[in-house]
């Protein structure tokens, strides 16, 4: 996985080299056509961000998941290809967390005694994320709005965080009064590691936006405000869970992969992105390198 983060790492410093000798280069042309615009934009990115783990197989345990809300931040580097087309590179610090709650019914404590259990699980961790979205751009190419599309292979890296893992007797189940017992509460907190989450992880990303050509002056900003899901792809459950080696089994216990089966990390995320362009523009034929467009 390290291999792959220097791959894209190598592959960000060639962007941002060959954006700087297209910045450097002196405009073929003083036409207002599309061909006058940048061929490399950089920017920053910032939004909300909800995280809901999937559960498929194992007891079919059902449970209930609210929403819950996260922040997201990075830097992007675009490349635009062609008038409606464009490939970028997007790296990304999150901060999720998710809660995770479940009944367990008629569970064994002591000979011929079976109790009924409420636990819950919190996770609230930070990740970092690389992702290399293509991006489709409909509408005219001298259009100041133009809605896009985009899919993006996305690589994740946990980077810390902790889990809550409560449980408490159901002492009169069936009323209202199940769960509220919270002198019962049993808690244990414990840091996310190898042994209770996996430690990378692949997804794809796919989304729709808008995109806002800002002319300020003798300059122009782009702005863009999208709406994307994400879906990993390999279960999340660590190795030891999936083996029952993890040492992290203690106390008020906690999602067992047994119990829940194959577990898949996906979020949605709600974003804005300004773009600064590396090009400048002429006004006209007339008009000397230097003034912008």
């Amino acid at each position: 996985m390290k291999k792959i983060f220097a791959i894209l790492f190598i592959f960000l410093l060639y962007f941002g080299s060959e954006a700087k000798a297209q910045f450097n280069k002196p405009l073929a042309s003083s036409s207002r056509s599309y061909s006058s615009e940048a061929k490399y934009n950089v920017g920053i990115a910032g939004g909300v961000n909800t995280t809901h783990w999937l559960h498929f197989g194992g007891t079919s345990t059902k449970y209930d998941q609210p929403l819950n809300l996260g922040i997201t931040g990075g830097i992007v580097v675009e490349r635009v290809l062609n008038k409606d087309l464009s490939v970028s590179i997007e790296g990304y610090y999150a901060m999720r967390n998710t809660q995770l709650s479940y009944d367990v019914l008629n569970f064994p404590v002591a000979l011929n005694v079976n109790n009924d259990y409420y636990r819950q699980y919190n996770a609230d961790y930070q990740e970092v994320n690389v992702q290399v979205p293509l991006t489709y751009y409909f509408g005219q190419a001298n259009s100041n709005i133009r809605p896009y599309v985009f899919v993006a292979p996305r690589a994740i890296v946990p980077i810390s965080g902790k889990m809550i893992w409560k449980k408490t007797e159901i002492k009169e189940y069936g009323t209202e009064n199940q769960h509220l017992d919270e002198n019962g509460w049993q808690i244990d907190t414990v840091e996310m590691n190898a042994q209770n989450a996996r430690q990378w992880n692949v997804g794809v990303v796919a989304g729709v936006g808008l995109r806002f050509k800002i002319n300020i002056g003798n300059y122009y900003l782009i702005t863009k405000a999208d709406l994307s899901g994400h879906a990993a792809v390999i279960n999340s459950f660590s190795h030891d869970e999936i083996t029952g080696e993890s040492q992290n089994v203690i106390g008020a216990g906690y999602i067992d992969p047994y119990l829940q089966g194959m577990r898949f990390n996906t979020d949605a995320t709600a974003k804005v992105t300004i773009l600064f362009p590396l090009k400048k523009q002429l006004k006209g034929a007339c008009m000397r390198w230097g003034e912008y467009d």
